[in-house]
C-alpha cells in the first residue's frame, strides 16, 4: 500500500511540474494579429533543426503533414514582425487545427477537411530576426 502511495505521488509532482514548466504561454498573443497563442495543448517546443532563418523571418518544417491525412511535410513562413522572444534557449511554435470546407465538383457539395495553422512563434532571446520593440 505505501508502494503505491508513493507512486501515486509522484505521478502528482511529475505532472504538476510539467504543466509549470509550459506555464508561461499562458496570456501570449500574437504582436500583430493579437490572436491568444492559446496554452498548454496548443504550444511546445520544437527542435531547431526544424527552423530555417531568414532576413524576412522563419521557415519552420513541422514533423508531421500540415493536412491531415497528408504525407507530406508542412512548412510554414512565420514573419519577422510575428516572432516572439522564449524565455528558454528553444523554438516553440503554437498551432491549432481547423476546419475548412472545399466545393466538390460536379456535385457543388461541400467536404470538410482539417488543417493545422500556426498561431504564435517563439525563438531564443540571442536571435537576430526578432523584430525589436521601442
Amino acid at each position: 500500500m505505501a508502494q503505491f502511495q508513493t507512486t501515486i505521488a509522484l505521478m502528482w509532482l511529475v505532472l504538476a511540474s510539467d504543466a509549470n514548466a509550459h506555464d508561461w504561454y499562458t496570456g501570449k498573443t500574437d504582436p500583430v494579429l493579437h490572436y491568444d497563442c492559446c496554452g498548454n495543448k496548443d504550444c511546445h517546443p520544437i527542435d531547431s533543426s526544424h527552423v530555417r532563418m531568414t532576413k524576412d523571418g522563419y521557415f519552420v518544417r513541422m514533423p508531421r503533414p500540415t493536412y491531415m491525412n497528408d504525407p507530406q511535410q508542412g512548412e510554414w513562413f512565420i514573419p519577422r514582425e510575428r516572432v516572439q522572444a522564449a524565455p528558454d534557449d528553444r523554438y516553440h511554435i503554437c498551432e491549432r487545427l481547423v476546419t475548412f470546407y472545399r466545393t466538390i465538383m460536379p456535385h457543388m457539395k461541400f467536404e470538410a477537411y482539417r488543417r493545422f495553422r500556426w498561431t504564435c512563434f517563439f525563438a531564443p532571446r540571442g536571435t537576430s530576426s526578432i523584430a525589436q520593440t521601442h
